[in-house]
């Protein structure tokens, strides 16, 4: 969808306006009709309920003290029947427990009475629409993906009970079809493995190393053999955007992981690697097997295999061939749950980005904190499927913020303690908003939400936990989120100098942050500078 259409879907919207007193009401009304919407009118939250029965309504703006049916009514009502509607709440009191209450029981916004200028009240109705088509457009997204997963699982099944048919068809009239039979049960084995791995290079080593189990080799009895198994040159080739990288390899090739085969491979090996992708089409040439893959969503991979003398029969090369036309399949499966998580994690990002940009900072900041604490918790020795969830959780981790109001949020000086206090409760109320889930990613949010104010030395908030205490999520966004902080401008401060940033984190280490974080970072800060250039501040 265009923006153009993305921007015409918030004008022209059906809002209903619940509000007693009836100057306010008239004065909302006024706007909402200059800004091109529509205004339904009731003057509480029974009148409104029955009016939005009656019709469709895109938007809600309702106040909170009313009599006959106060908006929290109004608020459970919908959550309860239509989640989908936004509910704007509107308050006089400005209370964060009746911002918390709010939030809880599903409000997309919460506005305090009076309002400073209307362009708060019409940013906030932009918002919540951009988040309704966030919404719509993800779900489409999401069942088109499923729908695709749904097709390519029923043609994988289709295909195999279409293969081992064949199998057992042919098994008495060829000779190395009776070991291709024998081995049948190892090769189903192996297909099933397919589908469990998170990452290409991961599958395909596991594919490489179930290769080396499927090659019969003459004469040596497989259990003894594992030696000998480790020594024997393999590897596997990726495409990319038209380059050809190494994925990773064993033997000679272990290292090679990452580079492009023009700086691997002698021409003798170029030249066969050639032939296998232009012909499209596995190759076998003496003892080396080249086992060429393309899958339906086109992904091109090559398997090399040294298959020592005396090389394979004829019944390995099609046992084998049999296992990597498998493996297609397991690489779409493997690009289509990749699109589902990259889905989720943009709309995410993107949920953080609108919190951010309501304080008045950087887009890119979240962006650039998910990424510093993918990279800082791989450093510290976090497991590649814990990290890659704290990537998206980290983004999220100043969602309480939606709870503070824009005049805290926004003021230019200094806060004031009682300001300040407020300002602190957005880690609890942060935590308030995500711990119901029980999806990893916004459980990793919750917490980072909750911890990332808290120091190494006891004296950060909300809790006061120190050391070990905090969760390795908390102390790993509190040192990446001052890291970008420091160094991008914001309403109240111009951004530090890159050495000042240094010297700050080394005097915090120990105190605020946990010491070897600071070191894993300042030992590597090049990768976080990368990325800093990656997603500057516009």
């Amino acid at each position: 969808m265009t923006k153009e259409i993305e921007y015409k879907e918030r004008k022209n919207l059906k809002i209903l306006l619940i509000e007693d007193e009836e100057m306010v009401r008239a004065t909302f009304a006024a706007f909402l009709d200059r800004w091109g919407h529509e205004a339904i009118l009731a003057k509480d939250g029974r009148e409104g309920l029955d009016l939005f029965s009656r019709q469709p309504i895109d938007l809600v703006l309702t106040d909170l003290d009313m009599p006959v049916m106060g908006g929290l009514e109004v608020l459970a009502h919908l959550h309860r029947t239509s989640p989908e509607t936004p509910v704007i709440i509107i308050s006089g009191a400005g209370q964060l427990n009746d911002a918390v209450q709010t939030v809880k029981l599903g409000a997309w916004d919460y506005l305090t009475k009076p309002i400073g200028s209307m362009a708060i009240l019409e940013n906030a109705i932009d918002r919540c629409m951009e988040k309704v088509h966030l919404i719509r457009q993800n779900r489409r997204y999401q069942e088109q993906l499923e729908q695709e997963v749904r097709e390519k699982t029923e043609a994988l099944r289709k295909n195999n009970k279409a293969l081992q048919l064949e199998i057992a068809e042919r098994k008495q009239k060829q000779e190395e079809l009776l070991l291709m039979y024998r081995h049948l049960e190892e090769i189903v084995d192996a297909s099933g493995g397919l589908f469990s791995f998170l990452t290409y290079r991961d599958l395909f080593i596991g594919v490489l190393n179930r290769l080396h189990r499927l090659i019969r080799l003459d004469g040596i009895d497989r259990g003894d053999c594992s030696e000998l198994l480790e020594k024997m040159g393999s590897f596997a080739v990726m495409k990319q955007d038209g380059k050809r990288i190494v994925v990773c390899g064993s033997g000679p090739y272990k290292k090679c992981g990452g580079l492009q085969v023009d700086d691997v491979f002698g021409r003798t090996i170029m030249k066969k690697l050639d032939a296998a992708y232009s012909s499209c089409r596995s190759i076998v040439t003496g003892d080396e097997f080249f086992g060429y893959v393309q899958s339906s969503l086109g992904v091109e991979c090559v398997f090399y295999l040294d298959t020592i003398s005396p090389g394979m029969t004829d019944g390995d090369k099609r046992l084998v061939q049999l296992y990597i036309t498998n493996v297609a399949s397991a690489l779409d499966n493997l690009m289509l749950n990749e699109e589902l998580i990259n889905t989720q994690k943009e709309l995410v990002i993107t949920l953080g980005e609108v919190i951010e940009t309501r304080s008045k900072e950087s887009a890119n900041h979240v962006r650039r904190v998910a990424e510093y604490s993918y990279v800082l918790a791989r450093l510290s020795g976090m497991e590649e499927v814990e990290a890659r969830i704290l990537r998206f959780a980290a983004p999220m981790h100043d969602a309480g913020k939606i709870g503070i109001p824009d005049s805290i949020l926004n003021k230019p000086g200094r806060l004031t303690e009682e300001e300040f206090r407020l300002m602190e409760d957005h880690t609890i109320l942060g935590y308030e908003i995500l711990k119901g889930s029980d999806r990893p990613i916004l459980k990793a949010a919750a917490i980072v939400a909750h911890e990332h104010h808290e120091k190494w030395n006891g004296k950060g908030y909300p809790r006061g936990l120190a050391e070990e205490s905090i969760h390795p999520y908390g102390r790993i966004v509190a040192l990446v989120d001052v890291f970008d902080a420091l160094g991008s401008s914001r309403c109240y401060k111009d951004a530090w100098p890159l050495s000042e940033i240094v010297d700050h984190i080394q005097h915090e280490r120990g105190v605020h942050f946990d010491p070897r974080l600071v070191d894993l970072m300042m030992e590597n800060l090049d990768q976080f500078l990368e990325i800093k250039k990656l997603f500057p501040d516009g």
